[in-house]
């Protein structure tokens, strides 16, 4: 009998052993692969939900087959594998109840998916006998796996399952002016404890998650405008880009308009040195753009450039004086070197005279401070004289031979000198060397100069090296060229009358400014002093000489469009509002002269000849271009189909403005800090506004720039602010870099406010978010509208979000509960109670009815 139950409980543990049950017993596991499984899509399914929902007390009762510790257990065991964020506090059993009651802090998500998974019947095993040391005696395995049992027979099993369950959710949230949390009324010392700070300093200043929620969505609704705005921006680059070759064709026609163009394009060329002149240009450019806007009165403050142009100006007057002079020794100097040329030729030794003209030219060569001086012609002339001082040596060198009587009988004396010192200089080494070293060295002691019949023939044509070398300089700088290989004196020449009227205007400007110091009264000194230059002055003189303007009517007409035209063009940088305006003056010029007289086609003809007509035509033609391009770029439906995103089209952008706009009137209904006694509805609603407004965001944001398209910094160059190409080009990329760093520094506020949105209690320190706040506010202070260039309404839509957050300060205030006031506030508390029910259907489908 001993050895059958022996046998007995061998055979037992050999089936238990190789059980699969059991084996999960042994590995310390309460519940089966498949319970974890289904827990595990359970999480899956509601964990985006639980990380938004807040925690809440709870209070839930469970009836059906609940009795008993393994109902304990298993609310235990499953609650603590399925909730994410919620946790059980106590569990009470009420047998004769009949049900189970635990308190718990979870979000709603959890309550709701740990009920409907109870309400599944569950199998518990429970093991205390013939179980290996340390193993779980309990096991929580689906219903389908009992068939999995074989010969492991456990102690006991429970089938577990509720039928029905009743939660009572505490209230959590505002009530009047006071804050409640999970049922009990808090004051600033319980604020504090729930926050870790011993008590809330803030004079009673917190956030509740419906505040930060409404700061939230007016925050990312400011993000919204700024993205769209910052795709306007990059659409207004790509028109620019498009538009950029004419608009430089325009500014580069008014400039030929100007006071001062014809002499800017010989100063300010480097196409003729004798002409090119910096310092003058720059001068002239700041006071032209006084004297484009007749603004006289300002004079004054421009002193110190009229005289500094006057100075640079007699300097070039200077120039040409001192270049004129040295064309003259140049002159002499050709005729000296062909004497001496011609004598050499003969092997005449006597070559005193030419040597004494050609120093008396060098000297007065050296003399020429100007030309040695100026940036483009001191190379060649230092070249010049480094040539003309070698070859002044040389000859002073055959002056000194030939007169010589010790060397007279050739250069042989100088040779065996020579030789007798190179002899000497050799024993000395070989001394020194034989000295250091046993071996012996031979020094070669051959002459330097060897004694040649071919030696005379030999200097002359080292000099005449030099002297090739010489007028190789002395021609290039004498017969001077501009890069377009014209004459550049001549052409000097022929502009000193354009330089002596510039001279004569200077000295005008000089006197004018000693009128306006003594006050006197003037009336447009501009018109008297620049009457001769002034272009759209010889245009209407021209009308007027070819019997175009005969009546007075007709005169004050034609000179108003001139005027008007002058004052829109030199109006810079070139407004693109004044576009259209400048257009209509040019063609009320044009059918003016067309609708004159028959012979109005000749005149056209003589016009187009005229090259300020001309040039005012190309304006004009330049404009339409430019405004027919942007209208080109805005019919454009969409630009995806490029390979590389640069911008959304202007039909684009006005979709997204549409979407914007309907947000805010769904936003600026639903005001939390107007209404705080509603805060349940509005936080909801809040809910739903935060998934549109993602929605809208990541349409927006759907494509992105790659680095070649994106600006990314701002090109470190000078630019000229009177030239509409280059500084709207400025300003955009400039306003582009701000809005990317302001959105930049939205989305990392918004990250943060969500995180706080998120957390288990409902209530936000304002001490904990001040930094923030603060920062948000020193943001959105420093948004200049006006520099993104809003429009109207979206700017008001702009200032009334910032304003909602604005508001609050760093906080909502809250009333501190009084001792006489809890009883009261406590039955109130009681009452905004919320009880779900959950019902079991039927047996064939165990899913529980909320009600």
């Amino acid at each position: 009998m001993e050895s059958f139950i022996t046998l007995w409980i061998m055979k037992t543990q050999i089936s238990t052993a190789k059980n699969y049950l059991y084996d999960l017993l042994k590995k310390k596991y309460h519940t089966s692969e498949i319970i974890r499984a289904q827990i595990l899509e359970i999480q899956e399914k509601i964990k985006d939900r639980v990380v938004k929902e807040p925690r809440k007390s709870f209070v839930v009762r469970f009836k059906g087959q609940v009795i008993g510790a393994s109902f304990e257990k298993t609310l235990k065991i499953i609650s603590k594998r399925l909730f994410i964020k919620g946790e059980i506090g106590s569990i009470n059993t009420f047998k004769e109840q009949g049900f189970v009651e635990a308190k718990m802090t979870a979000t709603l998500s959890e309550v709701e998916s740990l009920v409907q998974y109870l309400s599944k019947p569950h199998i518990v095993l429970h093991c205390k006998t013939g179980i290996a040391k340390d193993a779980s005696n309990l096991l929580i395995i689906d219903e389908e796996e009992q068939s999995q049992l074989d010969d492991f027979t456990p102690d006991y099993t429970h089938r577990n399952y509720i039928t029905h369950a009743e939660s009572h959710e505490k209230y959590t949230g505002r009530l009047g002016d006071y804050l409640v949390f999970n049922g009990l009324p808090l004051t600033s010392e319980k604020i504090g404890r729930e926050l870790r700070f011993n008590k809330i300093e803030t004079k009673n200043k917190v956030f509740t998650t419906t505040g930060l929620k409404e700061i939230y969505l007016n925050l990312h609704f400011i993000s919204l405008i700024l993205k769209l705005d910052l795709e306007q921006h990059y659409l207004k680059l790509r028109i620019l880009n498009f538009q950029e070759n004419d608009i430089k064709m325009v500014e580069e026609k008014i400039d030929d308009l100007g006071f001062f163009a014809d002499i800017f394009n010989h100063i300010a060329s480097r196409d003729n040195p004798l002409l090119s002149n910096e310092s003058l240009f720059l001068d002239l450019m700041r006071l032209e753009h006084i004297i484009e806007k007749n603004n006289w009165k300002a004079i004054p403050a421009y002193t110190g450039y009229i005289y500094s142009a006057a100075n640079r100006l007699n300097d070039q007057f200077k120039l040409l004086e001192e270049y004129n002079l040295f064309l003259t020794y140049a002159n002499c100097i050709e005729k000296f070197i062909a004497k001496l040329t011609k004598k050499l030729s003969k092997h005449k030794s006597d070559i005193h005279s030419e040597q004494e003209n050609l120093t008396a030219n060098y000297n007065e060569l050296k003399k020429l401070q100007i030309v040695s001086n100026h940036p483009l012609l001191q190379s060649d002339y230092q070249e010049l004289l480094n040539s003309f001082s070698k070859l002044l040596a040389y000859l002073d060198f055959l002056t000194i031979r030939s007169t010589n009587p010790k060397t007279a009988g050739g250069i042989q004396d100088v040779i065996n000198h020579t030789e007798k010192s190179s002899k000497k200089f050799g024993a000395i080494v070989k001394k020194c060397i034989g000295s250091i070293f046993s071996a012996t060295i031979e020094i070669s002691t051959k002459p330097v100069f060897r004694q040649d019949q071919a030696l005379k023939t030999g200097q002359e044509e080292d000099v005449q090296k030099l002297i090739i070398k010489l007028n190789e300089n002395l021609e290039r700088l004498s017969k001077l060229k501009t890069v377009s290989a014209r004459d550049a004196f001549l052409e000097a020449r022929r502009c000193v009358p354009l330089l002596t009227n510039l001279s004569d205007i200077l000295d005008q400007l000089k006197e004018l400014i000693k009128t306006v110091e003594t006050k006197k009264d003037l009336q447009d000194p501009f018109d008297a002093i620049f009457t001769r230059s002034n272009k759209f002055e010889i245009l209407y003189k021209e009308l007027s000489d070819w019997g175009l303007l005969e009546t007075s009517r007709e005169q004050e007409f034609v000179r108003r469009i001139v005027k008007d035209l002058q004052q829109l063009l030199f109006d810079k940088p070139l407004k693109e509002s004044a576009y259209p305006e400048i257009i209509n003056k040019i063609h009320s010029l044009e059918d003016f002269i067309i609708s004159k007289n028959k012979s109005a086609t000749t005149i056209l003809l003589k016009l187009n000849q005229n090259p300020v007509f001309r040039t005012i035509m190309d304006i004009k033609t330049g404009l339409q271009n430019i405004i027919e391009k942007g209208a080109q770029i805005r019919k454009i439906d969409t630009f995806k189909n490029e390979i590389a995103f640069c911008s959304y089209s202007a039909k684009e952008l006005e979709d997204f403005l549409t979407q914007i706009v309907n947000f805010h009137e769904e936003l600026k209904d639903t005001c939390y800090y107007k209404n705080i006694s509603e805060f349940e509805a509005i936080e909801k609603k809040f809910d739903q506004l935060i998934g549109e407004v993602k929605g809208i965001d990541d349409l927006i944001s759907s494509y992105t720039r790659n680095k070649d398209q994106k600006i990314s910094r701002e090109p470190d160059i000078h630019i000229n602010y009177l030239k509409s190409s280059q500084l709207a080009r400025k300003n955009l990329e400039k306003a582009i870099l701000l809005l990317q760093n302001q959105i930049a520094q939205i989305d990392g506020f918004m990250h943060d406010i969500e995180n706080n949105l998120y957390r288990h209690s409902f209530i936000h320190s304002g001490v904990a978010t001040s930094v923030l706040f603060d920062q948000i506010t020193y943001l959105l202070s420093n948004i200049d509208v006006r520099l993104i260039d809003l429009p109207k309404s979206t700017e008001d839509m702009f200032k009334e979000s910032v304003s909602t957050i604005f508001h609050y300060q760093v906080g909502e205030t809250f009333k501190e509960p009084k001792q006489e006031d809890i009883e009261v506030l406590m039955k109130e508390i009681d009452k905004k109670t919320i009880i779900r029910e959950y019902q079991r259907q039927d047996k064939a489908s165990p899913h529980l009815h909320i009600s």
